[in-house]
């Protein structure tokens, strides 16, 4: 798509132009009379120098606004906003200033880091994240900028803001066009239109005209390049009347709105020549070629429209003016600022040699074309284009997974949730407390009994036995549940530090989240009496789960933990699949990253680190802590009290968590060991089979 701008004149200097701005301002006042007295003048400055910055040279626009911004004792959040804006406006203005254009972008989007600031000004925010993403496209980090894009639009399309939405349809739009998929781009400038009629700012020149008109032309370009002239003429007929409509309701944008119709006349004339009517290509070209003074001429049309119209004389073989029409191109400025310019004159101008039988000098030229052309075509295929419609999908499938995880985070009924699980942890502490009760009455029933018999009874002394046997088993699973509890629990009491990290919670929240910690330490405290060892493997039911998900939950709930020791968890991690236990692999990740924070010093780093090697999964959780003494490093993995010590914050330790994750492995067919020096580290690894490719 072609976007025109007038072209800079010398600048006056800055003591002739402060009288003259003065002069203006003054008129602009009289303008604006009916406004109160003391309402802010700043936005007044700012679309004077707007409409004035190209005259008296974009630098000293630049001091003269710094020079304003000066003067204001108190800068408010809007002044400063516009301040920004408009200075990326002026530096995007001068191609000399564009690292400065974007320090103002960048400016201008720390005002918007809180939230209320950004519901406070929605429109206002929606516009610095598309100015980012313009950013971030030149640079051409293609997957970032479209994240800005989106984002902002799924900001305002959350607030109700479709007007605004406009702007980041018609930015996709021009991406589209850009890369010539031309029927995406139409489809997007459509969607501008409509979104565009949902505007409620009668008054705002940029929406209610420049992109409208500019989105109706646009589309008629798109049908240019289709090669359907009829379709784009009925487009660029549409923005005319569309212009006539309503120029009346901007008096003070008369230039810009002639500007517009000249750029129209030579999108018609475009189409007319697609059409073969020469005659009437001709006759508008050079309307089009008619100065205007009041007008900020863009030499990209004088020289659009000179090179059209030498193209159609060179058509009806009228050579001699094809030939005028190029030596007056030769002298406009910038007529051949880039390669694909050139290399068109240079064909223009072979052409029109042929015509007139100077076929060396006309081969030689078009040699050199086709050199040029080659050279465009190499430096075309060494830069990457991004596919758009590809990347938004991405960006779309990412947003909604954000959503999702949003909603999980602030469920509306976390109050019953709380209470539930408080009732619940209160109804399994009673239960084993019940339970031990029975199991310590029963065993002394059962000494007793077996100090009355005689030793001859052996039938008696066999049912003795049996009935202490069965007591061990119950024991055991009561062990099992009791450490399979301290988990969960431990996560939430986790979680409860957490609901509010971000805000200040209610009097009446801080009394529920209190309770809710305050019974998670009680129920851990109970179920630490009676934690003893042994555990039986368990039936395991596996899925194809993707493992670095697992190990993410692990490290996520346990970061509060390791923060509480100044430590650090370091993540890294290849994509793989396993057929697993989710919930059974999860407490043994769990267990060895919770042992690794545990028995490391305040400060230091626990490595996680997940990767494929061949058929088999490897998990390493290595740390920098006190390391295992010789002497227990066969006794690790038993379900004994031997080998249990405590943390370097004098963290508790039961001795069979170590146990529990070696048959849950075992159980997956795979195997776990562990390296170790005392007062250096430990390291565990965890290895499982993967899931085969061709499932």
């Amino acid at each position: 798509m072609k976007k025109y701008f007038g072209s800079p004149v010398p600048a006056y200097t800055l003591k002739t132009f402060l009288l003259c701005f003065a002069a203006l301002w003054f008129f602009t006042e009289c303008q604006k009379s009916i406004k109160p007295a003391q309402e802010d003048q700043l936005e007044m400055w700012i679309d004077s120098l707007d409409r004035h910055s190209r005259k008296i040279g974009i630098k000293n626009a630049i001091h003269t606004l710094d020079s304003i911004m000066a003067t204001r004792p108190k800068k408010t959040f809007a002044d400063r906003m516009q301040y920004y804006k408009f200075m990326k406006v002026l530096c995007h203005r001068d191609s000399t200033l564009s690292e400065e254009a974007l320090s103002y972008t960048d400016s201008l989007l720390l005002l918007f880091s809180s939230v209320q600031v950004r519901e406070m000004y929605p429109a206002e925010y929606s516009k610095a994240l598309l100015l980012k993403g313009d950013d971030l496209l030149k640079q051409k980090e293609y997957y970032r900028a479209y994240r800005n894009y989106y984002h902002g639009k799924s900001f305002l399309t959350g607030l109700g803001e479709i007007c605004e939405c406009a702007r980041y349809s018609s930015r996709i739009a021009n991406i589209s066009y850009k890369e010539e998929n031309y029927y995406q781009a139409i489809e997007y400038w459509q969607q501008e239109l409509k979104e565009l009629a949902k505007c409620r700012e009668a008054d705002n020149f940029q929406l209610q005209f420049i992109e409208k008109q500019g989105s109706i032309r646009n589309i008629g370009m798109a049908y240019i390049h289709l090669n359907q002239p009829d379709i784009a003429s009925d487009q660029f007929r549409k923005a005319m009347d569309f212009i006539d409509k309503n120029e009346s309701k901007f008096p003070r944008e008369k230039n810009f709105i002639k500007f517009a119709r000249i750029v129209i006349l030579l999108n018609q004339a475009e189409a007319h020549v697609l059409k073969k009517e020469m005659k009437i290509a001709e006759r508008l070209l050079k309307k089009c070629l008619q100065h205007d003074p009041e007008i900020d001429w863009s030499m990209e049309v004088e020289r659009d429209s000179r090179q059209l119209l030498a193209r159609i004389y060179i058509e009806t073989k009228e050579f001699s003016k094809a030939d005028e029409q190029l030596r007056i191109l030769k002298s406009v400025t910038g007529s051949a600022n880039d390669a694909a310019t050139a290399s068109l004159h240079q064909k223009l101008q072979g052409s029109v040699l042929f015509g007139q039988g100077r076929f060396e000098e006309a081969g030689r030229l078009m040699l050199a074309s086709q050199e040029t052309d080659r050279n465009n075509k190499l430096k075309k295929n060494i830069e990457n284009k991004s596919d758009v419609s590809v990347l938004l999908q991405q960006v779309q499938r990412e947003h909604e997974v954000e959503l999702v995880a949003e909603k999980d985070a602030q469920k509306e009924l976390i109050l019953r949730f709380v209470i539930l699980i408080s009732i619940t942890l209160c109804v399994i502490a009673y239960q084993i407390w019940r339970s031990a009760r029975r199991s310590a009455a029963n065993l002394r029933a059962v000494t007793e009994l077996n100090k009355a018999v005689t030793q001859s009874n052996i039938v008696l002394q066999d049912t003795v036995n049996a009935l202490e046997h069965a007591e061990a088993e119950n024991q055991t699973v009561l062990r099992i549940v009791a450490h399979d509890l301290r988990s969960p629990i431990a996560a939430m009491i986790s979680a409860s530090h957490l609901i509010f990290w971000e805000h200040t919670p209610s009097k009446d929240q801080l009394e529920i989240v209190t309770a809710m910690q305050q019974s998670g330490e009680m129920a851990n405290a109970l179920i630490s009496q009676i934690l003893q060892s042994s555990a039986d493997r368990e039936k395991i039911s596996t899925s194809n789960i993707a493992l670095p998900e697992i190990v993410q939950s692990c490290v996520d709930m346990l970061r509060h933990k390791a923060g509480e020791k100044q430590q650090t968890l370091d993540f890294q991690f290849e994509e793989v699949t396993a057929p697993v236990d989710r919930e059974k692999i999860w407490r043994v990740f769990c267990n060895l990253l919770s042992n690794a924070i545990k028995f490391s010093p305040p400060g230091s780093t626990v490595l996680v680190n997940l990767q494929k090697q061949g058929a088999q999964v490897l998990l390493t959780v290595r740390d920098h802590g006190i390391g295992i003494p010789d002497e227990l490093k066969g006794e690790i993995f038993l379900p004994s009290d031997n080998a249990k010590r405590s943390g370097t914050a004098g963290e508790q330790s039961f001795g069979i968590g170590l146990s529990i994750c070696k048959q849950i492995v075992e159980a997956h067919g795979g195997r776990i060991w562990f390296e170790s020096e005392s007062g250096i580290g430990t390291a565990f690894f965890v290895e499982l089979p993967a899931m085969p490719l061709d499932s």
